[in-house]
């Protein structure tokens, strides 16, 4: 019962309503290996900490010698890749647009089980998973300098896709 109240509680807090006076849809794409929104990686904790200011959800980043090598988001509906994955759906649209992930590392929280699927083109997501093998959340996305080059399936989301690897492992 636990971890469907869990479950429920990322859902909910992953969907909240965004304020309509901070939106601005040109900045709203995530780009694997360079940004989310107007956050761009390089950019200094200064340039970030004022772009939180009007960002429409909260941008979480990491420094490496005063400069952001890692940019993440769990906000649903601000952000979402060209491909109109963003944090608050299922996974299907993960596997389908970029295919199997480079690896996976396990990021489970207290009573829920949750993968890191890392992309060496420069993007993970986090996915929670519910109950049952096609019961997945997108949590959490970030981006980094990529190490590889990313495939992008050009065909549109079918609404099916296979469940994430790692389910019942």
């Amino acid at each position: 019962m636990r971890r469907v109240a869990t479950w429920v509680t990322v859902a909910v807090f992953s969907l909240l309503p965004i304020s309509a006076s901070a939106w601005d849809p040109i900045h709203e794409l995530i780009v694997p290996n360079t940004s989310i929104g107007p956050f761009r990686l390089g950019m200094t904790a200064a340039a970030i900490q004022a772009l939180k200011k009007s960002a429409p959800c909260q941008i979480t980043a990491a420094y490496r010698d005063g400069k952001a090598v890692r940019l993440e988001t769990n906000c649903g509906g601000a952000y979402h890749t060209p491909e109109w994955v963003q944090v608050g759906i299922g996974s299907g649209k993960i596997l389908w647009f970029y295919g199997t992930p480079d690896n996976v590392t396990r990021s489970d929280g207290f009573n829920y089980r949750a993968d890191w699927l890392y992309y060496r083109g420069g993007i993970s997501f986090r996915v929670v998973y519910g109950d049952g093998a096609t019961n997945t959340l997108i949590q959490s996305i970030a981006v980094f300098p990529g190490t590889g080059r990313l495939q992008v399936r050009q065909e549109p989301f079918p609404g099916t896709a296979p469940a994430p690897p790692g389910v019942g492992e």
